[in-house]
Parts: C-alpha cells; sequence; structure tokens
C-alpha cells in the first residue's frame, strides 16, 4: 500500500491540475451533478474495458440494480454543500417512512458508490432490500460534494480555504448536519450508522467531541474501527515526515485532478501485460488473491474518489502522535487556539461504548488489530458487540471482498435486527 501513495504523490506532483438546508432532487444528468465522474466516463469509453459500472454514478448504479434514489443537498454549518443519496426500494416505497433509517459512512478517497459496486454483496443494497431506510453520505470535497455557499473549490483567491479541513470538520459539520436532517426527513429519534476505516475516525470524532450527540444513535457499527493507526498497520509503515511535508504543501485537493488519475490508472489496468502487475499491487493495499475479484479491478479504481491534502496531513501528525488529536498548527497558533504547546488529544472517555459495535479483522494490515485492541483499551467499557473476522484471507476489503456478504454485510444486518431496530424511536410528525 505504500507504494499506491508513492505513486499518487508524484502523479499529484507532475500533474497539477450544524444549522441544515435541505433541497430534495430526483434523477439528473452526471454532468450537472457530478462533473468529474463525466470527465472518468467520457475517457473511460475510449480507453476503459467496458463494464458499465466503470466510473458509475451512485445514483447510475442504484438504477441498475433495479431500485430508485432521491438526492438530497444538505448545507453544514460552516457553508458546505452535500450532494447525499437515498435508496429508495420500489416495492417499500409506500411504507418507506416506517422503514428505520440507515446511514453508511465512506472511507477515505471514496464515496458513497463505496456501499454500491460489489453486488450482490453491497451493504447498501442489502439493506435496502432488508427493509431499511438507506442512506449515502458524500463529505465535503468528494466529486459529489464540491460546493459552497460561498467559497469556490475551482481556483479562484477562495481555492486554498476550500480544501482547508480534515477529518474533524466531516466528523463534526458533515455527519452531524446529515444525521438532523435525516431525523427531520424521516421523523425517527434515533438512527443506526455503518462507519468503514476513516468514516469510523469521523464517528470517533463526533462521538468524543459531541457527546451529547450520542442520543441521536441507537447503534454505530464501525468496521475497521480507526481509533489509534500509530504503532502498527499500513499509515505507520510510511515515512511520517515526508509523508507530512508533501501533504502540507499547499492547501488542495488530493489527488489533484482525481477524474485524470483514476481513470488513467483504471484504464492501464486493464491492459493485459499490465493487469498482474496491478493485481499484485493492490493485493499489497489489503485486497487478498482469496477475497478479491481482479477482473473488477477497474471498476474498483475508476470509483475511487478525492479528499483534501490537510485531511492527509492531519491522519499523518495522529499516526506521529499515535492518537486522533486536533489538528497541529504549530505551537504559536496551538497556543491560540488550544491554551498549549501540542494539540489536544480526543477524549475518548466521551464516548458511550454501549453504542458501538466494533468490527475488525483478525490480519487487517490497515487497521491492525493491536491498535484495535488499544481503542479498546482506552474506552471506560466494553463495547456492546466486539465481532472479530477470523478468516485468515480477510484483510481490509470490507467492501470490495468476494466474501463480503458472508464475513460483513449479513452480520451488520443480524446485528441492526438484533441491536438497532426500534419502532418506538420514531416521531410522530402529523401532530395527532
Amino acid at each position: 500500500m505504500i507504494y499506491f501513495f508513492y505513486i499518487t504523490f508524484y502523479i499529484s506532483i507532475f500533474h497539477k491540475c450544524c444549522g441544515v438546508t435541505v433541497e430534495k432532487a430526483g434523477p439528473a444528468s452526471v454532468e450537472s451533478t457530478n462533473p468529474t465522474v463525466a470527465e472518468k466516463q467520457a475517457f473511460l469509453q475510449l480507453f476503459g474495458n467496458g463494464d458499465p459500472d466503470e466510473a458509475a454514478s451512485c445514483g447510475q448504479l442504484i438504477e441498475s440494480r433495479g431500485f430508485q434514489y432521491e438526492r438530497y443537498y444538505v448545507t453544514t454549518e460552516d457553508g458546505y454543500i452535500l450532494q447525499n443519496f437515498r435508496i429508495i426500494n420500489p416495492y417499500a416505497r409506500e411504507a418507506r417512512n416506517t422503514l428505520k433509517p440507515v446511514l453508511l459512512v465512506h472511507p477515505i478517497l471514496a464515496s458513497c458508490a463505496s456501499w454500491l459496486f460489489n453486488s450482490p454483496a453491497s451493504l447498501g443494497f442489502l439493506l435496502a432490500n432488508l427493509g431499511y431506510d438507506v442512506w449515502l453520505i458524500n463529505a465535503r470535497g468528494t466529486s459529489y460534494s464540491t460546493n459552497h455557499t460561498h467559497l469556490d473549490p475551482e481556483g479562484n483567491s477562495f481555492y486554498p480555504v476550500f480544501w482547508d479541513y480534515s477529518f474533524y470538520e466531516i466528523g463534526i459539520y458533515d455527519v452531524t448536519s446529515t444525521v438532523e436532517h435525516i431525523k427531520n426527513e424521516t421523523g425517527f429519534e434515533k438512527i443506526t450508522v455503518v462507519a468503514y476505516s476513516q468514516g469510523s475516525i469521523q464517528m470517533i470524532t463526533q462521538m468524543s467531541l459531541m457527546p451529547w450527540f450520542q442520543d441521536n444513535y441507537d447503534i454505530v457499527i464501525l468496521a475497521a474501527p480507526a481509533g489509534f493507526v500509530g504503532e502498527y498497520g499500513f499509515f505507520a509503515s510510511i515515512p511520517n515526515k515526508p509523508a507530512q511535508e508533501f501533504f502540507s504543501s499547499s492547501n488542495g485537493p488530493y489527488p489533484s485532478n482525481s477524474a485524470f488519475f483514476y481513470s488513467s490508472l483504471s484504464a492501464l489496468c486493464v491492459n493485459q501485460l499490465a493487469s498482474p502487475i496491478c493485481v499484485t499491487f493492490f493485493g499489497n493495499l489489503g485486497f487478498d488473491r482469496n477475497q478479491f475479484n481482479a477482473s473488477r479491478l477497474s471498476v474498483y479504481i475508476s470509483l475511487r474518489d478525492r479528499s483534501s491534502k490537510k485531511n492527509l496531513l492531519h491522519i499523518f501528525q495522529s499516526v506521529e502522535r499515535d492518537h486522533l488529536s486536533f489538528f497541529d498548527y504549530g505551537e504559536v497558533k496551538n497556543y491560540a487556539l488550544y491554551g498549549s504547546a501540542e494539540p489536544p488529544e480526543f477524549p475518548y472517555y466521551n464516548i458511550n461504548p454501549n453504542k458501538l459495535i466494533f468490527m475488525s479483522g483478525l490480519n487487517d494490515q490497515v487497521i491492525d488489530q493491536r491498535n484495535v485492541q488499544k481503542f479498546r483499551n482506552s474506552l471506560c467499557d466494553r463495547v456492546d458487540t466486539d465481532h472479530i473476522i477470523q478468516d485468515p484471507y480477510w484483510k481490509h476489503s470490507f467492501l470490495a471482498a468476494n466474501e463480503a456478504y458472508a464475513y460483513f454485510g449479513s452480520v451488520v444486518a443480524d446485528l441492526i435486527r438484533e441491536r438497532g431496530d426500534s419502532t418506538e424511536c420514531r416521531l410522530n410528525l402529523s401532530g395527532n
């Protein structure tokens, strides 16, 4: 996985290129809702392998599986406009106001597509088929959520300011605004959240810094819970100082031109000579050959997305400190913001472990089990459920694995049914 970061470093260098306001929308053209996806599709029509899922938008993926969707624009307290999706099961449309809401929070360098591309094991479709009201967030800076009430992400004087965010802002503002919107839209007092990898970082951030907000959740399922990322695992294997120097060079998106980067890499890996190299390379990213469908590699790559350099920088700062912490701005600004030379660590003791369900892999090379154990030990009590996937071939590929249904999706569905379902949590919006 370290080589993946090196490659993207070089391409990025040489190819520069909780109030809520809601607008509900139905299907629209990809060009109008996500120009980056449209660019990818145009490129891969010429150089891809013809798989209809290559660079597909979330709306296209949803409709191609026989579902419908609604798109909601949610404005965060600090002005970012998120384009979120809601999966509509056409067979349950009339009853959807009674369906329990479940929010899926995607990992880093990804989007809502993370929960949709691995049919029939995709968690989004699995839960929608089982009678849940499935919502998909797209964090700020992804190709779906690049609008703001007054900042422009495309290169004028506000460009560095738009990209001046990390997982802290995503957890505090994006997740919070989305949850409040879902509650207002559905009338449920409490919702269920499933968060994967960096999605778990965002939930940990919010739950530790906004402990009162945990009342909005019945359960929070953290897949690959990343409370600690510093001592073991993938991020600890990357030279930390060079990574921090690279990501601190300027504010901006990463990769700098995601449409060019992902579509060209996807096309490259379709090539018969390059394909074995790509399979080996991505196998080092936590995809074991026994759990990896190599014929879908171009699809997986084409559906990756972007984040901010500051977000990656904040992760490597947390690696150095071996604890999720506030962003380190340097001693002078830290004193002004935090009253101390070093940024404070997030107070994990604020997290209610009775709300938490851990799902981790015994052999996950990215979120190492030893780091997961440190997170367990940092909480004030045992989590509600602690599920460890024992299969030796199961690593970090929770969403793309061949057996994602057996080891992840079906377990999540059972946990939600057993721990999270409650018809008593729905508000009466009719006034009767």
